[in-house]
């Protein structure tokens, strides 16, 4: 016991597995305690629900019977011939009121819940009470939709019951409904809410924490175990509502009500629309819930402990053979003990020392023969001498792994890795290149031997060997599974080059070289294509002319300023070019461009034009990675011309308005003191129409012609009111304004003071000026 207890405190393994056979042995006693007081506590709540909706269904028998016995009340007094004829009597008769009130009241002590019998007839507003109750007029008001209906209410009647109201369920019986006359008699049967409540208290024996009552299809209180709750409207409450929602006459669920979880279980009445319903706190449910939940920890814990007591046994039995492997590895080991042992790590540690110094070795074999070999396939790819330093055993192995007699190269060219292009940023490159070579390795081995090499930043090289000199016809779909792969998870695209098979490994560069011309057909064919000697031979083969028709038609386009002809040009010019080699079409796109540009060099001398920037179109057209690009770089340089030409336009046009404003303006202070002085006599000095030199002169003054003259003319007027000592009128009319009247508006309205204040002003201030 002393060993185990030993191990128990030092060896972590002899740990582990005694507090996993207890935690196994806890899981399993909490799960199954947890499950048999789950199912005892939800048994007794179920039987309790059954319990409290057998009650309810008694007290709904109850009402039934109520409400069957006040039909029959009801056609009892229908069938007796006083009573008869006492309803359609139209003259009153004590004596037979009396006789009436007697049967009532012998008719009613034969039924103890029921308050009082009336009877109402309008015909000579007589009333029958066996209780001598008032007649409430709100019966009468009450419009009859059937022979019997049921009115709750509550009626206060003076000096009785100590003044508190009394609590009726009333039903109304309607002799002649059939008739549906104005005046038809009404027969009534006042049942006190307390029967009701008395009825509930008998057969459900309900206590201070139920919560018991009766509602109507509306949700109104029709009785309930707290009487001041009658005739109350819960038709708001979360519980009420969901019970009138539903469609069962029976059923039970449970809600939270006032922060605390209660049970609700309904009966819908056969007879009436009545719900009855209860109401308990689930808390209240089982009294000994809490006793039974303390014996089942207690029974638990013991469980637990012998548990305990279990697994540490388990554990001494199982940790036996690990116990031996262990002392005969500490024996080798020289590292000193220390109070606390972890066995596992301690045998970890030296099987991955051993294991790490193999992968080390393994590692570095293998990496420096990949090296070697990567650097071999580069020198066959450009034909260069492979490195003398490397030992000829590892190139005579290589060699006989590229035993193959026919090889293909296929060139991968990624269309959108440069950042500058919009493409992956730096950091992603070196992964998007990993990630297609480990793809078209997979994709490609299938078909035979292959090597993958990153030859450029966007370019990537797979070195495929044959036993035959034909291509495998399952190649092409393998390539368009790469492109599928690369673009639906990296989100990029990729144009390939299958260049034409050679015999032998020293001819792969021809193979290569004839791979990367084909690539390079993706400007014509777009972005991921794949690309082979059969489709480009007839690009190669072709010879096309520079369309010279097509750069006139685009610079007269471009001058005359209309975009759709510029559109239609360049895609005939691209068109045209699109059948020869790509060598051609760069060579005339960018001699396209340079004509262009060369022909509205003049544009250069526009202030702020920035026309150097166009010249880097050539760069962008050799950078181009399809023919739409080059299209939308033509369409985009052509629509900057039009601006800069438009922008020329409108220059020269303000310049040439510019001089002709400027001499109105001469004109004007020339001549300001003439009183015919008008825009009209202006237009025709200037040679141009009214109207137009209006426009013209306020977008270049911000001001009207008017509103420049009178400008004018008041300063003027202003420096001759300092100046001299000429009246006002005299000075107006030398200004050209002889309404004198107009003028002191016109002044006040600029300077804010009439003329002569404007003098007295300035005099007054001239005059403080020479005393200091």
């Amino acid at each position: 016991m002393r060993l185990t207890m030993d191990r128990l405190v030092r060896y972590k393994a002899f740990q582990k597995l005694t507090i996993s056979y207890f935690l196994l042995i806890l899981l399993t006693v909490s799960l199954l305690s947890t499950y048999l007081f789950y199912f005892f506590s939800r048994s007794a709540i179920q039987e309790i629900d059954r319990n409290s909706k057998a009650v309810l269904s008694q007290i709904s028998y109850a009402s039934d019977v109520v409400y069957n016995q006040a039909m029959t009340i009801g056609n009892s007094l229908l069938t007796q011939p006083e009573i008869t004829s006492f309803l359609h009597d139209t003259q009153e008769d004590k004596t037979r009121n009396y006789h009436v009130f007697q049967q009532l009241s012998q008719i009613q002590s034969s039924y103890p819940y029921i308050h009082s019998i009336g009877i109402y007839r309008p015909s000579t507003a007589t009333v029958v009470d066996t209780a001598g109750l008032p007649f409430d007029a709100s019966l009468y008001a009450i419009s009859a939709e059937q022979y019997m209906e049921f009115y709750p209410r509550s009626l206060t009647v003076p000096n009785s019951n100590q003044r508190a109201p009394l609590q009726f369920l009333t039903f109304l019986l309607y002799p002649d409904f059939s008739l549906r006359a104005t005046n038809n008699p009404l027969i009534y049967i006042n049942v006190e809410e307390q029967s009701i409540l008395t009825t509930i208290r008998k057969i459900g024996k309900t206590d201070s924490t139920n919560n018991v009552f009766v509602i109507n299809k509306e949700g109104k209180v029709l009785s309930h175990t707290d009487s001041n709750q009658f005739l109350e409207d819960l038709s708001g409450t979360g519980h009420v509502q969901r019970i009138l929602g539903q469609d069962e006459t029976e059923n039970s669920f449970t809600t939270t009500i006032d922060h605390k979880k209660h049970l609700v279980a309904y009966v819908k009445s056969r007879e009436l629309d009545w719900y009855f319903v209860s109401v308990t706190p689930y808390s209240s449910l089982i009294s000994d819930i809490n006793h039974l939940r303390n014996v089942t920890l207690l029974v638990t814990g013991v469980i637990v402990l012998i548990g305990l007591l279990v697994s540490i046994f388990l554990s001494k039995s199982i940790y036996r053979p690990l116990s031996a492997l262990f002392e005969k590895i500490m024996q080798k080991t020289s590292a000193p003990q220390s109070s606390f042992i972890d066995e596992y790590q301690v045998m970890a540690d030296m099987f991955a020392s051993q294991e790490e110094r193999e992968k080390s070795m393994q590692f570095v074999i293998n990496r420096s023969s990949r090296t070697i070999r990567d650097h071999y396939l580069h020198s066959l790819l450009r034909s260069q001498s492979p490195d003398t330093s490397v030992p000829e055993e590892l190139i005579r192995d290589i060699d006989e792994e590229l035993a193959g007699s026919y090889f293909c190269v296929i060139v991968f060219k990624f269309d959108d890795l440069e950042p500058a292009r919009g493409g992956a940023e730096s950091g992603q490159k070196s992964l998007l290149r990993f990630a297609l070579g480990n793809i078209a390795k997979e994709m490609l081995e299938s078909l035979g031997t292959c090597d993958y090499l990153t030859t450029g930043e966007n370019e990537g090289v797979a070195i495929c060997q044959y036993a035959k000199n034909e291509r495998p016809e399952e190649l092409v779909p393998a390539l368009r599974n790469v492109q599928s792969f690369l673009k639906r998870y990296f989100k990029l695209t990729v144009s390939i080059g299958i260049g034409d098979i050679s015999y032998g490994r020293k001819n792969i560069s021809f193979s290569y070289n004839s791979a990367q011309q084909y690539v390079k057909y993706r400007l014509i064919y777009g972005k991921e294509s794949i690309l082979d000697a059969q489709i480009t031979r007839p690009h190669i083969m072709t010879t096309t002319s520079y369309p010279t028709d097509c750069e006139k038609r685009l610079i007269e386009a471009v001058q005359s300023g209309k975009p759709d002809a510029i559109r239609e040009a360049v895609e005939q010019f691209i068109e045209q070019i699109s059948d020869g080699s790509v060598n051609q079409v760069i060579t005339y796109s960018t001699q396209f461009m340079l004509s262009l540009l060369k022909h509205f060099d003049y544009l250069r001398h526009i202030p702020d034009s920035n026309f150097t920037e166009y010249l880097d179109a050539v760069t962008e057209i050799e950078a181009a990675g399809n023919l739409e690009e080059i299209k939308n770089l033509f369409n985009r340089y052509c629509a900057n011309i039009c601006s800069l030409i438009e922008e020329k336009n409108h220059w020269i046009n303000a310049q040439k308005h510019n001089i002709v404003i400027e001499k109105v303006q001469n004109y004007i202070q020339e001549h300001y003191a003439e009183p015919n002085l008008s825009l009209e006599l202006v237009s025709n000095i200037a040679d141009l129409s009214p109207s137009y030199l209006g426009k013209l002169f306020k977008g270049s003054t911000r001001q009207s012609f008017s509103e420049y003259l009178n400008c004018i003319r008041l300063e003027k007027a202003k420096e001759l009111l300092t100046s001299t000592s000429e009246t006002a009128a005299k000075i107006s009319e030398s200004v050209g304004i002889y309404n004198t009247t107009y003028f002191s508006t016109l002044f006040k309205k600029k300077y804010g003071l009439s003329p002569s204040a404007f003098r007295e002003q300035e005099a007054l201030r001239k005059k403080e000026d020479g005393n200091q």
